[in-house]
């Protein structure tokens, strides 16, 4: 099995990614791999994720690019922790906006994993985010390790 798919087995019920079968609630996102390393998604602004009428809701937009790092490392084989989001919301999105969710990977250093993730709508990033990540310590046991 390739790294990327024994790294998911901790998150089948994943409200982000998994699939309906799992989490009927589930946004079902599929991420792909670019040769640069990076990984991405469509998404299409659900009228169900809205905050004000019309609007996604920040947390979405924050859940989604949390994800893109997540899945970022999940191509590493690597499973970790959010330890730190920092979000920089740039223009609101409007429900049936079609968007693409995309991260990568910055470095690593002592066990912290240092991601940024984007938001695009078009050619236009709506927002981004940096994050560090840190694999759990032994006594958080995530599910299949």
């Amino acid at each position: 099995m390739n790294c990327y798919l024994d790294a998911r087995k901790a998150h089948t019920c994943c409200m982000v990614c998994s699939s309906r079968d799992n989490n009927p609630d589930t946004v079902n996102l599929m991420f792909s791999e670019h040769p640069d390393g990076s990984v991405c998604a469509d998404y299409t602004a659900n009228h169900r994720h809205q905050g004000y009428t019309g609007l996604l809701h920040d947390g979405m937009t924050s859940t989604l690019l949390d994800a893109a790092m997540t899945h970022c490392l999940f191509m590493q084989g690597v499973q970790a922790l959010t330890a730190e989001l920092t979000v920089r919301f740039i223009s609101p999105v409007c429900t049936g906006d079609k968007l693409m969710v995309c991260a990568r990977l910055l470095g690593q250093r002592r066990g912290i994993y240092l991601l940024e993730a984007w938001l695009t709508k078009g050619q236009q990033t709506v927002a981004r985010a940096t994050a560090k990540f840190i694999v759990p310590s032994q006594d958080i046991a995530l599910a299949h390790r």
